[in-house]
């Protein structure tokens, strides 16, 4: 830059020519004065210059600090939580009810006022506020590239304390309490194109409902959902696509059904599970089922040679985005040589749908019929006897949110009536189970996470 601002005064004189500039020999210290001034400033245009440098070094090198750990910045990314939370999913729902028995219980009679032998297992209080459910799900599924992985589902509320057995009955008293629904591990094998095992505690591959109050049609559990079937199994399965429309799932575990939860294995036995399932564009069918040791699904450990056998049968219909429906149909066979009454057979069905009146709101329907028969006792001498369930269900829903759902439901359950009491199954206003009918009222909200 020096030599091009010389080169162009030294221009200048020659233009203005040797006479003029020796006539003023002040044109001379001027350009002197000029030439010593712009040497200056191209000095601290440099300087400047290198200023900038050290100073991009530095903002370099902290953006290394802070995307690397290590002394050097050459070890691995610092947020390994980071890293691992990419893969999990998690998840869940908060669901409270209000349910009322319109048989008008006192005060003293409201505790497990809906629940006679165990019809309504998680709404067993009568004109009562609850926090059913609080629950948490987190999950690392498998794929090829990360065949490991594992599951954990965490309950509070009413509901765990049933799940758990704390209350030692179906009435639903305790409402502090914490369950783990499932945890298991699992790990996706190259067999047959790929299978999953999962290997701990996990959820029934039996039955249309289930526990979780956010996957179902209506507020209540049913009679087929109550008396036959499993809710959580603590074992080992294993799950494959046979083809686009075939699933297989294979498993074997501790017992058939655990409620309330035990998890306890008291004998020799174990159960052998399995769930065959296909799938169309509108209908669908499975056919599930357990048999071995019942362990604490009779309330009643049961010996080493005692079998039970649950048999499942679903069938899905959906003939459009607005309307949805299954039939599910069970059967049992429940052996118990320590108590003969407890011995049993018997059968259930269940049709249900749920039909959308609007993007938000929808109606939903279910109809159950159940049988069971007891077998005598030897001991004391009583006959055999047969009891029978009717249950009537509407349910109507609405999302007042995208996260927040609100039901309402009246449901009607019937035993029939005999003149020996036998099918009196249900609370009268004393507290006593002297009717054969009960007519409940309940409210739910359920807010998705």
């Amino acid at each position: 830059m020096r030599r091009i601002i010389t080169s162009g005064l030294m221009a200048a004189l020659l233009v203005v020519g040797p006479g003029q500039v020796l006539a003023d020999d002040g044109v001379a210290a001027q350009l002197k004065a000029m030439q010593d001034r712009m040497s200056q400033l191209e000095d601290k245009l440099e300087a400047t210059s290198d200023e900038l440098a050290v100073a991009n070094k530095r903002v370099d090198e902290q953006h290394q600090l802070i995307e690397y750990a290590g002394i050097g910045g050459g070890m691995e990314h610092s947020s390994g939580l980071s890293a691992f939370l990419e893969k999990v999913e998690m998840g869940g729902w908060i669901s409270g009810s209000y349910v009322y028995n319109f048989e008008g219980m006192h005060g003293s009679k409201l505790a497990g006022a809906n629940s006679g032998p165990g019809v309504m297992p998680f709404k067993g209080d009568s004109n009562s506020f609850q926090l059913d459910q609080l629950w948490f799900e987190i999950e690392k599924g498998v794929t090829e590239d990360s065949r490991a992985g594992f599951r954990a589902d965490i309950v509070y509320g009413k509901t765990a304390g049933l799940l758990n057995g704390g209350t030692g009955s179906n009435n639903g008293t305790l409402g502090d309490e914490l369950e783990l629904y499932q945890a298991y591990i699992q790990y996706l094998a190259p067999i047959f194109g790929g299978t999953t095992f999962k290997f701990g505690k996990f959820g029934t591959v039996i039955g249309a409902e289930v526990a979780g109050s956010r996957d179902n049609l209506n507020i209540t559990r049913g009679h087929v959902y109550n008396l036959f079937e499993p809710i959580t199994h603590v074992g080992v399965l294993a799950s494959t696509d046979l083809s686009d429309s075939w699933s297989l799932s294979l498993g074997l575990a501790n017992e058939t059904r655990s409620f309330p939860a035990a998890d306890k294995d008291s004998n020799n036995n174990k159960t052998v599970l399995w769930s065959l399932g296909w799938g169309g564009e509108t209908t669908g069918f499975s056919f599930a089922g357990a048999y071995g040791s019942a362990d604490s699904g009779q309330a009643v450990d049961t010996k080493s040679g005692d079998k039970e056998m649950i048999l499942d049968f679903i069938l899905s219909w959906d003939p459009s985005d607005r309307f949805t429906s299954y039939v599910n149909l069970d059967f049992i066979d429940s052996e118990n040589s320590t108590t003969a009454s407890s011995e049993f057979d018997g059968y259930g069905v269940s049709v249900a749908g749920r039909y959308a009146l609007t993007d938000r709101a929808g109606m939903a329907l279910r109809l159950e019929y159940a049988k069971l028969e007891y077998d005598a006792n030897t001991v004391s001498g009583t006959e055999s006897e047969e009891k029978n369930y009717w249950g009537l269900t509407g349910t109507i829903d609405y999302a007042l949110t995208d996260d927040l759902l609100m039901k309402a439901e009246l449901r009607y359950d019937d035993s029939g009536s005999s003149d020996d009491g036998l099918e009196n199954a249900f609370m009268d206003d004393d507290g006593l189970m002297t009717e054969d009918s009960q007519f409940v009222g309940a409210v739910e909200l359920i807010y998705t996470f």
